[in-house]
């Protein structure tokens, strides 16, 4: 085991056993002559090994303190970071898609989505339609369905595979925009929403209507609940003749997409602008 040193004590040590030349090769004077240059170097040079030595002996004496057999624990690396969905690693970093302008200036409105989503195509044949009502008055006629927008946080694999009615899958958002046929909001939510219960029948209090402002526009919002954990929210505008609809459903035994809950649904309808 190696005794107790310090820097301290090898310096004095180590100078004091160093042999001093004459008195006039080392102390300074005005007009310093070669033989000084060399003293000066010579004292610089044993400094420089009498600092190497107390390195060596500090190493020899920390590895003399650990047990042998012990390996010397590797440095640490970094842990990498963990993201929340939706947002991704990249170089160490959480990264997320910046959001993505959705224009309609043919209905005369604009969406913002996040930018893991985009619009999908429904499947031909499953397209909105009217139940036969003879009762209905008035009754709807064609063209009554003028546009339909469908958008999705889901690959397009996974999407295909849930869509097999005229209804967008769980998670996602329906935009469609009807000719209202003179209907307002609550008539249209009552006739041909998911609150029409010569449909279905969600009970006392599976249809709940409330009215909302969204960027200064008036909007009626139902919201349809049942035991089997479907919930369907609706929103209806109305703009001059044409009836504006956005809907999505969300169902606990249905897992979303990575990311995606209810407030990101309600972010993008609120996004909404009508120009």
């Amino acid at each position: 085991m190696f005794p107790e040193l310090s820097i301290e004590r090898i310096f004095r040590r180590e100078l004091d056993s160093l042999p001093l030349p004459a008195e006039r090769l080392w102390v300074p004077n005005r007009r310093a002559g070669p033989s000084a240059i060399v003293a000066v170097s010579v004292v610089g040079a044993a400094l420089v090994l009498i600092i190497a030595a107390a390195g060596l002996i500090r190493e020899a004496s920390g590895a003399a303190t650990q047990p042998r057999g012990v390996a010397s624990a590797p440095p640490s690396l970094p842990a990498r970071s963990t993201c929340a969905p939706p947002a991704f690693g990249a170089n160490g970093r959480c990264v997320t898609l910046l959001p993505n302008a959705v224009r309609n200036p043919a209905q005369g409105y604009n969406l913002t989505i996040p930018g893991e989503w985009r619009e999908t195509q429904m499947p031909p044949g499953t397209q909105p339609f009217v139940p036969d009502r003879q009762s209905g008055s008035p009754s709807l006629t064609a063209p009554f369905l003028l546009d339909r927008h469908v958008f999705t946080a889901r690959p397009a694999q996974e999407w295909v595979t849930l869509t097999t009615v005229n209804i967008a899958p769980a998670w996602d958002l329906d935009v469609q925009v009807w000719d209202r046929q003179g209907r307002s909001a609550q008539e249209w939510s009552l006739t041909f929403g998911p609150c029409d219960h010569t449909r279905v029948n969600y009970g006392p209090a599976g249809c709940v209507e409330r009215t909302e402002t969204i960027r200064g526009v008036a909007a009626l919002a139902t919201t349809v609940s049942s035991i089997s954990g479907y919930q369907a929210t609706s929103y209806y505008i109305e703009r001059g003749d044409q009836m504006l609809i956005l809907r999505y459903w969300t169902d606990r035994n249905i897992a979303p997409p990575a990311g995606v809950t209810n407030a990101t649904l309600e972010g993008i309808v609120h996004s909404i602008g009508l120009v």
